[in-house]
């Protein structure tokens, strides 16, 4: 079993290390082989990530359909540049109305194509996670960018008001992962099309792992189940070949496989804390939920639309009688 990262299919690299220090290596989901970010391709020759195509879209006609997306951009914001620059201090550059809009002149584009060829609900999905993908490269370049404005005023207050480096360096880490989280926007429809690609997939997990603090909480609310049941901190980061760290994420994965897959309540009097490693760069947290009782299938059939289980039988892994939900973020 390998944690499967959702409802994401981009992991910038800075995700995909602070991954790292939780887990030898997590799948994760994209649509063509053909699109795969060159800093995904990296992670995965690294062996960070496993990048998995449940169903290889046709990436010619994404293209046309994202060509065609960027050319509404222009019509309606002025050039690409422009529009990014004009948006700057605005993440997500879309708002609620311009992804109705969006949307609305997607369906356009779908009237055109003949009917026999009129794409079904998987390609929708995978369409969806493509333009999501877009979006999420080009916020996280500007991102960066905004982060490292926001490091330097954060300095610069820091010293006029005196607070403590240590309290201060978590508000501030906590703070840009809160701002600069993609889950904020269209939560939902992430989700969705993020399952419709899982029910493809012929590697089950009973692990399901994000970075993005909204997604977890949008679940929390919709999945009344989901209890936590560990809670980890200073885990090291940055940290190569360390055989200390090594051996704690093998034992971490057999705790986390054990709760997925044995009767709960299950015990955790063995659950072992992350080594302590000298000259780590930083820390990660790691935070994780059960949803009792429920398989992976269960679980996600009560976070999503009917529509996207519609036509697929009760797909389930004998294996897994839980589903484990985590949270990965920055610490310190």
């Amino acid at each position: 079993m390998k944690p499967l990262y959702f409802p994401f299919t981009y992991i910038p690299k800075s995700a995909g290390k602070t991954l790292s220090a939780c887990f030898r290596q997590t799948a994760v989901y994209q649509i063509s082989g053909t699109k795969i970010p060159k800093d995904m391709q990296e992670l995965s020759r690294n062996g960070i990530l496993d990048i998995r195509i449940p169903v290889e879209a046709n990436g010619k006609f994404l293209d046309n359909v994202l060509k065609d997306y960027r050319a509404w951009v222009n019509i309606h914001q002025g050039t690409e540049t422009a529009f990014l620059a004009a948006m700057a201090n605005k993440i997500p550059f879309f708002d609620e109305n311009a992804s109705s809009q969006i949307r609305a002149d997607l369906k356009k584009i779908g009237k055109q194509i003949p009917a026999e060829e009129k794409p079904d609900p998987l390609f929708n999905a995978k369409l969806f996670l493509h333009m999501a993908q877009e979006l999420d490269l080009q916020n996280a370049g500007l991102d960066q960018d905004l982060m490292d404005i926001d490091a330097m005023e954060d300095d610069f207050m820091k010293n006029l008001k005196w607070e403590d480096d240590d309290d201060h360096a978590r508000a501030v880490v906590r703070r840009q992962w809160d701002k600069n989280d993609p889950g904020h926007f269209m939560t939902t429809e992430r989700i969705n099309a993020w399952v419709s690609l899982m029910l493809q997939d012929p590697q089950a997990s009973g692990l399901f792992i994000t970075t993005s603090r909204a997604v977890l909480e949008h679940l929390i609310e919709i999945v009344s189940e989901m209890e936590q049941v560990i809670g980890l901190d200073a885990i090291p980061m940055g940290v190569d070949e360390d055989e200390a760290l090594s051996n704690w994420q093998d034992d971490l994965m057999k705790t986390l496989e054990m709760l997925a897959t044995e009767n709960w309540p299950v015990s955790m009097d063995n659950m072992a804390n992350p080594p302590e490693i000298p000259g780590s760069e930083k820390s990660v947290s790691l935070t994780l939920y059960i949803v009792p009782n429920k398989t992976p299938y269960e679980c996600f059939s009560d976070c999503v639309g009917t529509d996207v289980f519609q036509g697929e039988s009760a797909k389930t892994d004998t294996r897994f009688k839980n589903t484990i939900i985590g949270l990965v973020e920055k610490s310190g």
